[in-house]
């Protein structure tokens, strides 16, 4: 303070003497001034230092176990976790239920205990979830899971406190695939969450089979991986120059295709259902694209059955109707009211036509699925929609089904075209004493030039009972 005063005075004139002192207490003034807000300062206790809490999402649950295998962290993925994240885990709230809303659907939310774990060093919440669901985009909940948190409050780890160790989606997956169908019920199976994990589940399991079983080539689960959506592959080979991925959606899997290119790799994505209308289908050297149903069929089929359950949306499989009890309706002998072709007959047509064709019941029913398209074609057309991409592209297929057929000589199996008055030229193939007939089929003009046999078509109408004629080709065939 000294030095900083006779500087202040050696820097006054001497005539100005009388504001010497003034300019000197100024400058202590200011001087002790700092030195007050300096102490201050230096007085305060150093700041807490800031803590990272880790919201509770899949996202970091997934980043917590990296080495979990794939089923658990599909399962995991499909968690109500926007819910749980905003459970208030404090101890004034045990025994409290809370509504929290989440797209539209509520769910009523118990915190009914807090346990400090030592061996852990995590506080277990116990929290209750139910609800009733609304629709297919959101499954009812009747749930215990057991959310644990570090002191801090900082994200841990969830898990469901499933009875005898089995989460509900793990029973419903064992039943599903060993066919005990009757434990199900609508609305705790016709659910998007369960169509999600049993279709990743096929995926993997025709894919592993084509790959490893009959091409020999090791895979393994590629660590980022997600059940929905994500840019990472399923299943990667083990020198990473192989990708597949899939989407339920043909569209979406030409899309993730498209972004997974690389000069390095060689990508495959496969799908579920056709996508309705035309999109973007160019794709670089190195990608493909191919429906799951067709990658099945080169495995045996081993899968076909499950995979049509998922293109029917799940529908609670029933006891089908006898095929003795549909064949007079299909053949005009008995009136009966039929329901219209629905967009699951049109996914499980497409499909159809994808298999190999081995038998007389995998013909009948590959021609079934083709008076599907046929008849939701002149719905679609009915209803005033553009031509879509399916307008006479499964027509072709029929061509190589009435060539193998001719070649097999199939019992109760006949195939010949004629030209119609109105100078078209029609296939017929008669399965049984079902006529299945075809315009436009590049195949029945080479029998009309080669003079096939002819026969007298029955005149019955196949298209306006597509969907019951599906129905009774599908329970002619043997399950596999």
């Amino acid at each position: 303070m000294r030095i900083e005063a006779g500087l202040a005075r050696a820097a006054l004139p001497r005539e100005e003497g009388g504001r010497r002192c003034i300019a000197r207490h100024v400058v202590i003034g200011l001087h002790a001034l700092r030195l007050t807000f300096q102490g201050i300062y230096m007085s305060r206790p150093n700041p807490a230092p800031v803590l990272k809490v880790l919201k509770v999402s899949y996202a970091n649950w997934a980043a917590n176990h990296p080495k979990k295998a794939h089923d658990e962290k599909w399962r995991r993925e499909l968690y109500p976790w926007p819910v749980l994240d905003q459970v208030e885990c404090e101890s004034k709230n045990i025994n409290c239920t809370r509504i929290i809303v989440h797209d539209d659907v509520a769910y009523h939310v118990t915190l009914k205990s807090k346990i400090w774990k030592t061996e852990h060093k995590t506080y277990n919440y116990t929290i209750f979830v139910e609800s009733d669901g609304i629709n297919w985009q959101s499954r009812p909940y009747s749930d215990e899971f057991v959310l644990c948190k570090e002191r801090d409050g900082s994200f841990r780890t969830l898990f469901h406190s499933a009875r005898n160790g089995e989460e509900p989606l793990e029973r419903i997956a064992d039943a599903f695939f060993n066919r005990r169908f009757k434990q199900f019920n609508s609305k705790s199976f016709k659910q998007l969450s369960v169509s999600r994990f049993l279709a990743a589940s096929i995926v993997r399991a025709v894919l592993t089979k084509y790959y490893e079983d009959i091409n020999g080539v090791k895979l393994i689960d590629y660590p980022t991986a997600r059940l929905i959506g994500g840019a990472s592959p399923m299943l990667t080979s083990s020198k990473g120059d192989l990708w597949l991925g899939y989407r339920f959606f043909q569209e979406d899997a030409y899309e993730w295709a498209r972004r997974s290119a690389g000069e390095d790799r060689y990508v495959l994505a496969c799908y579920f259902a056709e996508t309705k209308y035309q999109f973007k289908a160019d794709l670089p050297a190195n990608v493909k694209v191919r429906s799951i149903t067709e990658i099945d069929s080169d495995i045996g089929g081993m899968y076909d059955e499950f995979i049509t359950y998922l293109l029917r949306s799940l529908e609670v499989p029933r006891q089908p109707r006898p095929p003795d009890e549909l064949l007079p309706i299909i053949l005009g002998q008995v009136e009966r009211p039929v329901r219209k072709v629905t967009v699951e007959d049109v996914h499980e047509a497409n499909a159809a036509l994808k298999r190999q064709c081995h038998s007389k019941a995998d013909l009948r029913y590959q021609l079934a699925a083709a008076v599907v398209l046929n008849a939701w074609i002149d719905d679609e057309k009915r209803r005033g929609y553009d031509r879509g991409k399916f307008y006479a592209a499964f027509k072709p297929r029929v061509s190589e089904l009435a060539i193998w057929a001719t070649k097999q000589e199939l019992s109760d199996v006949k195939v010949w075209a004629e030209t119609t008055k109105s100078h078209k030229e029609m296939l017929f193939i008669r399965v049984d004493k079902v006529d299945f007939s075809f315009t436009e089929i590049p195949f029945a003009r080479e029998l009309i030039i080669l003079g096939s046999e002819q026969f007298t078509w029955s005149g019955v109408r196949l298209k306006p009972k597509a969907a019951a004629l599906l129905e009774w080709a599908r329970g002619l065939r043997p399950r596999r």
